[in-house]
């Protein structure tokens, strides 16, 4: 299945929380903000770092993690609560093993991000309709001489909007200061709202309704040319696709201590059974797969020791599987078994094996003697 498809099968379980914490975050702040103190004054410059550059940063910090491989943002970060139900784990779960997790985790934060603009938005509306909101800006540093030419720079992007343009004299009118008397020109207090509104349509929205196109691309892309994608998988590897002959080399014994991944959820008798003909003993325990918890698989997947991964020989091996041993390392061992204990595994599920894990010189395909 391809993140295109897992995107439109998991949304609804997965993007109704992300959505509703985002919508959530935008609506405590931007009320804390907006509402301001007791004479209904609001920081300018905090409104600026929260629509403009907090917008910004969040896309380039994502982007970034995207272009490394990683998935540090809003939607990653979410998904890490407790609060998710154990069903909602297992899709999150599921989202997570596959190659293009990081894409889907990226669309999923941008989509937070849209409702968090959302929330803000309405709280933005809903004050300038009900009070009287008095924008001030403070600062010890700054003078309106040195804010000006930041605040004109950030408000090139809607140029051909007039009246939301900053301006030297609206910026000196609205200084807010202990020491000055600021009854004179109060009007000029209200003038910045469409500068505000501006801000958030094109550093909230826009920007977010890029990435979100983007996204959309990508995994069409995915979906309309799976064999180009495969091709390029394929290239990655030093076997052809095409030489479904070529078998890895089968070892005996573990040359080192590993921590034990009980990947299909072997009987503890069983177990035991293994480590009893293996020279090494286990040094941790960690646990993946489709019986994992969220939180194992995790730690899990960050795993940096060498593990002995147990799976059901005679099931086919799986996309999500060797995702997941992509970032690790160690022995793979598939194993068969019936109510009398252990049994050799089948030869034609043998070979299967060894095609898959040529495509994974970094672990070796175990067999018990």
């Amino acid at each position: 299945m391809t993140i295109g498809n897992q995107a439109k099968s998991t949304t609804p379980s997965f993007s109704i929380p992300v959505l509703v914490a985002g919508f959530l975050l935008g609506l405590v702040l931007s009320w804390g903000l907006i509402s301001g103190d007791e004479q209904g004054r609001v920081n300018i410059l905090q409104l600026v770092a929260i629509y403009i550059f907090l917008p910004i940063l969040s896309l380039l910090f994502s982007t970034f993690s995207l272009l490394l491989g990683k998935s540090w943002n809003f939607a990653k970060l979410t998904s890490m609560f407790p609060f998710w139900s154990k069903d909602q784990q297992q899709k999150i779960l599921q989202v997570t093993q596959q190659k293009h997790a990081k894409w889907y985790f990226f669309y999923q934060s941008q989509l937070a991000a849209i409702s968090f603009s959302t929330a803000s938005l309405l709280v933005l509306l809903v004050l300038l309709i009900s009070t009287d909101v008095n924008f001030v800006w403070r600062s010890t540093l700054l003078d309106a001489e040195q804010l000006f030419p930041l605040l004109n720079l950030l408000a090139k992007p809607w140029a051909f909007w007039s009246s939301a343009q900053p301006s030297l004299e609206l910026l000196m009118a609205t200084q807010d200061s202990r020491l000055l008397n600021q009854n004179a020109g109060s009007t000029n207090f209200g003038d910045w709202w469409q500068f505000i509104l501006a801000a958030q349509m094109i550093y909230a929205f826009l920007l977010r309704f890029v990435s979100i196109v983007i996204c959309h691309v990508f995994f069409r892309f995915l979906n309309r040319a799976p064999e180009s994608i495969q091709l390029v998988k394929s290239k990655k590897t030093s076997h052809s696709i095409s030489n479904i002959n070529e078998l890895a080399n089968v070892v005996r014994n573990i040359e080192f201590d590993y921590s034990l991944n009980n990947w299909c959820g072997l009987e503890k008798e069983l177990l035991q059974e293994v480590e009893g003909k293996l020279q090494h003993s286990q040094s941790d325990e960690i646990f993946a797969g489709p019986l994992a918890s969220h939180t194992d698989q995790m730690i899990a997947e960050r795993w940096q020791k060498a593990q002995l991964l147990i799976v059901k020989g005679w099931e086919p091996p799986l996309a999500e599987l060797g995702d997941f041993m992509q970032n690790g390392m160690g022995y793979l061992l598939p194993l068969d078994w019936d109510e009398k204990g252990l049994k050799d595994l089948k030869e034609s599920h043998l070979n299967e094996w060894r095609r898959f894990i040529l495509q994974l010189p970094q672990w070796k395909l175990l067999q018990l003697t």
